[in-house]
């Protein structure tokens, strides 16, 4: 991405706004997925997943099989992400807790589980290494 305005929280200095969910989270889920749905080309090396969909591949556009991951990029298009992972109705979403935004009462209040993360998931770019501070809000997981 060309682009080098993404979470609110980095600091002007940040290169990237291609942040990743660490290893961590994907030990403690303890699963396999069979589609990442949104993913650096090459994929996420460390993300348990047979295969995966890259920007260019668009997410939202593909049509889904299996059990997703889906860590949309944050923004406005995060309703458009909720949508179609209600729609396929397997997986697990990972985003900010906005219970304030009307797509959180729209996809997520009738979804089948919800786990609010204690404490804020340390994001990583795509070498492993966490940005100049955390996230700016904490996260859920959304199934």
């Amino acid at each position: 991405m060309s682009s080098t305005k993404g979470f609110t929280h980095e600091s002007p200095k940040t290169k990237t706004v291609e942040w990743y969910t660490p290893p961590s989270v994907f030990d403690a889920l303890g699963t396999v997925f069979d589609l990442d749905t949104y993913a650096p080309d090459g994929g996420i090396p460390w993300l348990p997943t047979k295969k995966y969909l890259t920007k260019k591949e668009d997410g939202l556009t593909t049509q889904w099989e299996g059990f997703v991951w889906c860590n949309p990029p944050y923004g406005k298009a995060t309703a458009l992400w909720l949508e179609k992972m209600q729609q396929h109705n397997n997986g697990i979403a990972l985003v900010f807790i906005r219970t304030d935004c009307k797509w959180f009462h729209d996809y997520v209040a009738t979804a089948n589980a919800i786990l609010f993360k204690k404490g804020r998931i340390s994001f990583i770019d795509i070498h492993g290494n966490k940005g100049d501070s955390g996230a700016g809000n904490g996260s859920m997981f959304v199934g």
